[in-house]
């Protein structure tokens, strides 16, 4: 009960946080919150469903003779109050989504914000990453011009969204004045973020270079090569974790905005 209660109080405090926000509406940098809101929502909505199975499994909501034919639909959702392998998976689901949700809502927000801002320049930079890393190497072949051109068409990206979040988000740093937070610490939340939701693919088995995050002195995550992620933490199973890590990406997409002046409204990439 107590967890389902912090929910919904972070539900409202962003609520009116976003009530206080200086972009007019249908701003991007403003839909950041709202699309966060509705995520934590959802998550409130299923979460709650754990007590709700509960309450029905203990007598303590009972159901008039005119819904007996949705008896068989009630038992199945009181298998999550009663059998701990149905609780584990239905909370896993729930996890699962909301990382992905709050992750996606940041790197569209991202992209679009970086699209808007950037200038020509800057733009072509970023879409070219990936030849001009290789630039280098080219110098030492013997490519003619025309095999160049050929692989700078094949490397160079057609739109942000396919350049990789991190070479954004450092664009966006900086292009940030008088930014309020550390952001080699930001960074570093980041790059552990966008580990965590891709090792969602995978079913949160990890690929890559040991490494290991301490979020706040709460939580320690340790990523091993074709293992499990596995983190201890003062949570004891709860939630609120995950609303701890969406609160930290909610307050670095603020400072981002906030640091950066743009004053035309800056829509969503499809107004339907």
């Amino acid at each position: 009960m107590a967890d389902v209660d912090q929910m919904l109080k972070w539900s409202e405090d962003l609520k009116n946080e976003i009530a206080e926000l200086p972009f007019k509406e249908d701003d991007i940098r403003k839909d950041f919150f709202g699309l966060l809101y509705d995520i934590g929502l959802i998550y409130y909505r299923g979460y709650m469903l754990f007590d709700v199975m509960y309450f029905i499994s203990e007598g303590q909501i009972t159901f008039d003779a005119s819904l007996e034919h949705y008896k068989p639909h009630f038992d199945r959702g009181i298998q999550i109050a009663q059998t701990l392998e149905f609780a584990k998976s239905y909370y896993n689901s729930l996890n699962r989504n909301f990382l992905v949700s709050t992750w996606s809502n940041f790197e569209l927000c991202v992209t679009t914000l970086c699209d808007t801002i950037a200038n020509s320049e800057e733009k072509t930079k970023l879409l070219e990453f990936e030849y001009n890393g290789l630039s280098k190497v080219f110098k030492k072949t013997n490519f003619d011009q025309e095999e160049l051109e050929n692989y700078k068409k094949s490397l160079v990206k057609e739109h942000l969204t396919h350049v990789p979040i991190v070479r954004k988000t450092d664009f966006l740093f900086k292009k940030a004045e008088n930014y309020p937070g550390d952001i080699k610490d930001d960074k570093a939340f980041l790059l552990f973020f966008g580990k965590f939701r891709n090792a969602i693919h995978t079913n949160f088995i990890y690929h890559g270079k040991d490494w290991e995050y301490d979020f706040l002195g709460k939580a320690k995550f340790v990523f091993k090569d074709n293992e499990l992620i596995k983190w201890g933490d003062i949570y004891d199973g709860s939630p609120l974790l995950y609303f701890d890590l969406k609160t930290r990406l909610k307050d670095i997409w603020r400072n981002i905005v906030l640091s950066i002046k743009h004053d035309d409204v800056i829509f969503y990439p499809v107004q339907d």
